[in-house]
C-alpha cells in the first residue's frame, strides 16, 4: 500500500521531536536527583528521631533500675509470685468452669 501525504502528517505528527528527548532526560534525571535528596533527608530525620528516642529509653530504663529491682527482690519473694500464678490459674479455671466455654489462650 502506497504512503500517503496523510500517512506522513500522521507520522511526523506521532513522533518525537529529537530536541524533546534531551529537555525530558534533564526533567528525570532533575526528578531522580530530588527523590534522592528526600530519600536521604527522611533517613536523617528516622535517625534523629529515632536516637533521641533511644536517648530517652536508656534514661528511662536506667531511672526505674532501682525500682524494679526493688519489686522483684523486696516486694514479690518467690513464694508471692507462686502464689499470684496459681491464683491466676485458679481464677481461669473457674471463668472457664462458670462460663462453660473454652478458655482462649492466644498471644
Amino acid at each position: 500500500m502506497p504512503e500517503t501525504p496523510l500517512d506522513d502528517t500522521l507520522q511526523r505528527l506521532l513522533a518525537y521531536p529529537p530536541e524533546a528527548s534531551g529537555e525530558s532526560e534533564r526533567f528525570v534525571v532533575g526528578v531522580m536527583k530530588r527523590v534522592q535528596r528526600e530519600r536521604r533527608r527522611r533517613r536523617i530525620v528516622l535517625a534523629t528521631c529515632g536516637s533521641v528516642g533511644a536517648l530517652f529509653g536508656l534514661a528511662g530504663a536506667s531511672l526505674l533500675a532501682g525500682p524494679v529491682e526493688n519489686l522483684f527482690t523486696d516486694v514479690l519473694t518467690p513464694e508471692r509470685l507462686m502464689q499470684a500464678a496459681l491464683l491466676v490459674a485458679a481464677a481461669a479455671a473457674f471463668h472457664t468452669w462458670l462460663m462453660g466455654d473454652d478458655l482462649p489462650l492466644r498471644g
